[in-house]
């Protein structure tokens, strides 16, 4: 299409073409015009001085002149800016609507933008790169949802192949900080506050977490068959560890879904830190799928005594806080629950985008963020229950009936 500006300068072209033919017929040597170099579409004109006998170089050339002006404004034409067009601005979008489809208020969504902008801006050769709030709501729409990448994309106008690049460097960048901010309380302080929280839940004495298991759907991996889990489907077995308030303040997700929550704790870290002694006289409390430790405690499977009775109750009290905290990460991001599908992706991604959601639902339980939706169950599993040999915290279990429930 020829535009204005370009009629313009053609007019103006073809006068001063005119005038410099009447000029260079008084002079009896002319030297031929050399074929301009790529046209409109290609290299610039040629210089002046390749026109006209007698014009050094340098020299103003009204066709030349034109002629470079003409090639710059077809070049600019002719070229095609990427312009993005920002479908997910924050700023746009009602709270009610944040809340539902991305899980988080306003506030929080630009303060965690804020957090993982020097992470997720990058330079680029283009003349725009994709939003850092672009980027973080593609990946919280993720998470709340477990849509498909080309579902995603198309709401934020990207392709597949840019959308999968947002959700790995937001999920990485979510998972290096939760390395850091979860984490189970280290000074005598934190861990005497963990004591009391619990302690108001039903009075059980010592305990400054819940441990216990849940499975996270994944797409089968070649062979992936020790990620077949006891319904036969394929599954991260994640370690979780809760304080009284619903914070996460441990994780594994390393381990696949044939994994029995006893060796997926025999194996962590966290177990070592106990039997190092580095909780004091701390412990955890389990389920019946857990070995009975002096930092473990776990119900009495068959009570007798009215000890062992308020024991099994007090416990069963405290550890409904890891049910709530279970139901409430996997209802409030869905690509972790089986109603959201499963994650279609290798087992490590899978377990960076758990940790990344374990992070996000701290920062909800701290902020008082509400869950906008019903309860689900966490995964309806529930694992073998312990046979192991003899277990070390008997006496530890005892000295508790008689000191805190006889």
């Amino acid at each position: 299409m020829i535009t204005p500006e370009i009629n313009s300068l053609l007019s103006m072209l073809k006068t001063a073409n005119l005038r410099e033919e009447n000029q260079s017929i008084s002079h009896e040597s002319v030297t031929p015009r050399q074929p301009e170099r790529g046209g409109m579409h290609g290299a610039a004109p040629a210089s002046c001085a390749t026109h006209v006998v007698g014009k050094s170089f340098g020299e103003d050339c009204e066709v030349c002149a034109l002629m470079e002006l003409l090639w710059a404004l077809e070049y600019d034409r002719l070229r095609t800016e990427r312009v993005f067009r920002d479908r997910l601005d924050p700023l746009d979008v009602s709270d009610a609507h944040l809340l539902r489809d991305y899980r988080l208020p306003r506030h929080e969504i630009l303060q965690l933008c804020e957090e993982l902008g020097l992470k997720l801006s990058r330079p680029t050769n283009r003349t725009s790169s994709i939003p850092v709030h672009t980027q973080v709501m593609l990946a919280l729409r993720f998470f709340a949802s477990g849509s498909f990448q080309s579902v995603l994309g198309d709401t934020a106008g990207l392709s597949q192949a840019s959308t999968s690049r947002v959700l790995n460097d937001v999920t990485s960048a979510l998972f290096q900080k939760a390395r850091i901010e979860i984490k189970m309380p280290a000074s005598q302080q934190d861990i005497t506050h963990n004591k009391q929280e619990f302690c108001a839940v039903a009075g059980f004495p010592s305990v400054i977490g819940v441990v216990d298991c849940t499975h996270v759907p994944i797409r089968g991996p070649r062979n992936g068959h020790t990620y077949l889990n006891k319904k036969k489907k394929y599954s991260l077995n994640v370690q979780v560890v809760t304080d009284g308030k619903m914070r996460i303040i441990s994780f594994n997700a390393r381990f696949p879904g044939s994994m029995c929550n006893s060796y997926v704790w025999r194996e962590s870290q966290l177990r070592k830190q106990f039997t190092d002694g580095r909780f004091g006289d701390s412990v955890l409390l389990g389920d019946s799928s857990f070995p009975l430790e002096p930092f473990l405690m776990t119900p009495v499977r068959r009570p007798k005594t009215t000890g062992e009775h308020a024991y099994n109750i007090s416990h069963e009290e405290t550890c409904t806080v890891m049910e709530q905290t279970l139901g409430t990460l996997k209802s409030r991001f869905r690509c972790l629950h089986e109603s959201g599908g499963t994650l279609k992706y290798n087992p490590v991604k899978c377990a960076y985008i758990t940790v990344a959601c374990m992070y996000l639902h701290n920062i909800c339980v701290e902020k008082g963020v509400p869950l906008n939706g019903p309860l689900l169950d966490s995964d309806g599993f529930e694992d073998a229950t312990y046979r192991g040999g003899v277990q070390s915290g008997l006496a530890r279990r005892r000295a508790i009936i008689e000191k805190a429930f006889s």
